[in-house]
């Protein structure tokens, strides 16, 4: 599983490459760009369930969000719901300590999945 090396508002290195919109990130060690609706080349500050349920689908057992750089990113209901009714741990911080969390835990052994928003 690639590391999550580096974050900074606007850019984040995974796995020695650096992406400067939204990711997602498989327990595979897959990284996608963030599809949700996309605003001047940012991710939403509403993550839906269809992004979620897409973690979710990679049985992971913890999905880690990262909600930003000043946490303004926020989990629909629906997609809070979505993790939770599949009995995967839910994790949301803001995208610096939410990669702290990331690495830790795939450190740990442990099958994460995560979404990381980059800006705000």
């Amino acid at each position: 599983m690639p590391r999550i090396e580096s974050f900074k508002f606007g850019s984040i290195v995974i796995g020695g490459k650096t992406y400067g919109r939204d990711v997602l990130m498989l327990p595979d060690g897959t990284v996608k760009r963030r599809r949700g609706s996309i605003r001047f080349g940012i991710g939403s500050h509403v993550i839906k369930k269809g992004e979620i349920n897409e973690l979710v689908k990679a049985n992971p057992e913890v999905v880690v969000v990262g909600t930003g750089t000043n946490a303004w990113a926020q989990l629909a209901s629906d997609a809070e719901l979505c993790v939770k009714e599949a009995k995967i741990e839910l994790i949301a911080l803001p995208s610096e300590k939410a990669a702290e969390k990331f690495n830790q835990l795939t450190d740990e052994g442990k099958k994460v999945a995560a979404l990381m928003h980059i800006t705000c």
